[in-house]
């Protein structure tokens, strides 16, 4: 019966059984717990025997640990404990379960929650024995595509449950198979005494200047009775050397019933150091603790890290400051898995270094929360967040989900904000209203879908004003010429919108990749018309042959391996076009950017530039190009090249960081295989933070083929500083 007892037993027997153990204390409940389908109504998996029932891992998501399932599971679990003291508070702290979770703890129901990213509470203080067991109702349901999905939804799970890149696509009838469900995130038991601290809500304050900064403390507690305690805040060095800071006072704690209460506190922190993203400065951590005492001693205590940087949106698209330092955003939309159980800090530290090396500075964490390492890791490493809350698309627009909505989109705020990578709150990526596209798919579509929803979300983002809030992610600024609509070459017009949040083109990974989902006999449809039955498994893989082949025209060649290179070129050539044409429109308008999308989520064919086995597609290497801090720009006239006709070349010199190259040459050679058109070179002073048109160069190709353009920034010294290189085909005239 007694399971869980038997780790306990282990990890901790001297003071469990010898003694009660000094509050505040917490204990992880991971292992096998019992799981039963709970489809019937009638079955009340809460009480009787669970000897037959089967074992799942806790924490992982359901579909991960093994059961393929929708619906709702019974998960069971027991646990030991010593003597209860009169005052001792025992919560029970789910990190995340996915979706809806009824507790039951001895045979009485305690919580119901709704949301599969937020940490919840569970207060099991009282019926709390020496042997205890806890039941967990999970349900993560099938919505119905004939009534609510996908335009409609009534779960707030973003990509989770409707999105291009996952099992099944975004439109089919198996877009929600492979569901997320399950407790996915820690479960602990925590003992306090008197209080528990339940959240820690930090936030820079810089009434005062950059130099004199101060950490404003919110506490979320709850307490049985009201009492006074000292509060101790201190803010020490997480990942270097320096200074603490340390502030201690008396508090009068209310009693709070049911719901919890708030203290704030305000730490000044003079000539802290500050919060800097990769390539600006370190990214110094302070890991911030609070304690309450009483004349007893501790009564319960939390910890939380942070940083201290601000962030400032400029007026007229003239980009974000950072510490007062402006960034151009260089960055890609980033899923780093549908079931976020799979997911850890060493496998987002993974993907981070992947993004680092390809010369991005920023993530969008595109249509979810993700689980809490993802941010440590980020946090870590200086690398920049653009955090979306989890709606995608169209969704239930009664006031009632609207008021979900907000609640939901308060926790992700208050929960993952002391997070100083998140720079950005996204709101819905595009809203019905803002997607006239729709009209063409659902009957029931109207142009003021879901506008309610969309402003209730916005407004609660905008309470946080250590933040840029972004209301929604529109369609206006998702750029997908070459593959949704138009050509390569509308990618070198005038972008319209400041903020560019998606552009990119599909690509087949490596063909030892593309083996491990594709069988062999489905490997080569015998046409290339979409309805052919062989691209069956393809299209739930996410492929889209429509896009591919009648959109952006590529050629699949005679086999499989050049089919592979053909949509590896066509991608990275894509996103390497618009990149660069973009960085050439640096604040006029274009403040950020964001590639889609950075890897595959699972085994199948879609946007990303990095297959799910994390192997590099040519695209990324385009982009690493591209996404340089210091590039030689190459911007074509036009992508119409014929042999015989005048074309123009023009290069630019953008400088993304802070501190000039004076002295520099611009060397630059176009050539037809070994005819050599045009080279040459200039003596460029280039500033920091600019970006510069240097020269037009005109050309004439004298032959059929691959026109190939590269240029070199050289130093003072002459030591190269970068290097690009575009290839264009050139036609008979």
């Amino acid at each position: 019966m007694i399971r869980n007892a038997l780790l306990l037993s282990v990890l901790f027997c001297a003071p469990l059984f010898a003694a009660p153990l000094p509050p505040p204390t917490s204990w992880s409940l991971a292992g096998n717990w019992r799981v039963h389908d709970a489809s019937d109504a009638d079955f009340v998996g809460w009480r009787g025997s669970d000897r037959d029932w089967r074992t799942l891992r806790v924490p992982a998501n359901w579909y991960s640990a093994g059961w393929d399932h929708q619906g709702a599971l019974w998960y069971r679990t027991e646990f030991s404990l010593p003597p209860s003291t009169a005052d001792r508070l025992a919560t029970l702290e789910f990190d995340g379960v996915d979706y809806f979770a009824d507790v039951w703890f001895n045979g009485q129901k305690r919580a119901r929650h709704e949301g599969y990213f937020q940490r919840f509470a569970v207060d099991i203080s009282e019926g709390l024995t020496r042997y205890n067991r806890l039941a967990v109702r999970v349900d993560s349901p099938f919505e119905d595509p004939q009534k609510t999905w996908p335009l409609r939804k009534n779960l707030m799970k973003g990509i989770l449950n409707q999105h291009d890149s996952r099992p099944g696509g975004a439109w089919s009838p198996q877009g929600q198979d492979a569901n997320s469900g399950g407790i996915w995130a820690p479960v602990r038991l925590r003992l306090s005494r008197g209080v528990a601290i339940d959240n820690l809500i930090l936030r820079p304050d810089w009434s005062q200047g950059l130099t004199q900064p101060r950490l404003r403390v919110e506490l979320v507690y709850r307490a049985p009775v009201a009492k006074t305690a000292t509060l101790h805040l201190s803010a020490r060095p997480a990942n270097f050397s320096g200074n603490a800071f340390q502030l201690e006072q008396p508090v009068t704690l209310q009693a709070t019933g049911k719901e919890t209460q708030r203290i704030a506190v305000t730490l000044p922190m003079p000539e802290a150091r500050l919060w800097w993203p990769t390539g600006y400065g370190q990214p110094s951590l302070y890991q911030v603790q609070v304690r309450l005492r009483d004349d007893r001693g501790i009564l319960d205590q939390r910890s939380s890290r942070t940083g201290l940087r601000q962030v400032v949106e400029q007026p007229d698209n003239q980009g974000w400051l950072i510490n007062g330092q402006r960034l151009f955003i260089r960055g890609t939309n980033y899923i780093g898995s549908p079931w976020l159980s799979t997911m850890n800090k060493a496998r987002y530290a993974r993907d981070f270094a992947l993004v680092e090396k390809m010369n991005a500075n920023a993530i969008r964490v595109h249509g979810h929360v993700a689980g809490r390492s993802l941010y440590q890791a980020a946090d870590e490493r200086g690398l920049l967040i653009w955090q979306d809350v989890p709606l995608q698309w169209g969704y239930n627009d009664t006031p009632a989900f609207a008021d979900n909505a907000a609640r939901q989109t308060q926790e992700m705020v208050d929960q993952f904000g002391n997070s100083p990578s998140i720079v950005v709150w996204g709101g819905q990526n595009e809203p019905p209203f803002n997607s006239p596209w729709m009209g063409k798919r659902f009957p029931d579509w109207n142009p003021d879908l879901n506008r309610q929803l969309t402003q209730r979300v916005a407004d609660t983002l905008a309470k946080d004003t250590s933040r840029i809030v972004h209301p929604f992610s529109a369609v206006e600024e998702h750029y997908w010429a070459g593959w949704y609509f138009g050509t390569l070459a509308n990618l070198l017009e005038p972008a319209k919108t400041a903020t560019i949040t998606e552009f990119g083109a599909q690509a087949l990974p490596q063909l030892s990749t593309l083996r491990t989902f594709i069988p062999r006999s489905e490997r080569w449809p015998a046409t290339t018309q979409p309805g052919d039955p062989l691209w069956t498994r393809w299209k739930y893989h996410n492929f889209q042959p429509i896009q591919t082949f009648q959109n952006a025209k590529i050629s699949r060649g005679d086999n499989i391996k050049t089919f592979i290179n053909n949509t590896q070129r066509y991608q990275a050539q894509l996103v390497a076009l618009a990149a660069e044409s973009y960085r050439r429109q640096r604040f006029q308008p274009v403040t950020a950017l964001f590639q889609f999308m950075f890897v595959e989520t699972w085994p199948s064919v879609n946007w990303g530039v990095v297959d799910y086995l994390r192997q590099p597609k040519a695209g990324y290497y385009a982009l690493k190009r591209a996404y340089q801090p210091l590039l030689p720009s190459i911007e074509p006239k036009n992508l119409d090249w014929k042999v015989g006709q005048p074309g123009q070349i023009s290069l630019w010199t953008i400088n993304d960081l802070p501190h000039p190259h004076r002295g520099s040459r611009l060397v630059w050679q176009i050539a037809q295989g070994k005819t050599v058109l045009v080279e040459g070179e200039k003596r460029v002073d280039i500033a920091g933070d600019s970006g510069s048109k240097i020269v037009d160069l005109p050309v004439t190709p004298v032959v059929r083929g691959t026109l190939r353009v590269t240029v070199q920034i050289l130093s003072e010294k002459q030591q190269l500083l970068a290097r690009n290189q575009r290839e264009f085909e050139v036609r008979p005239q």
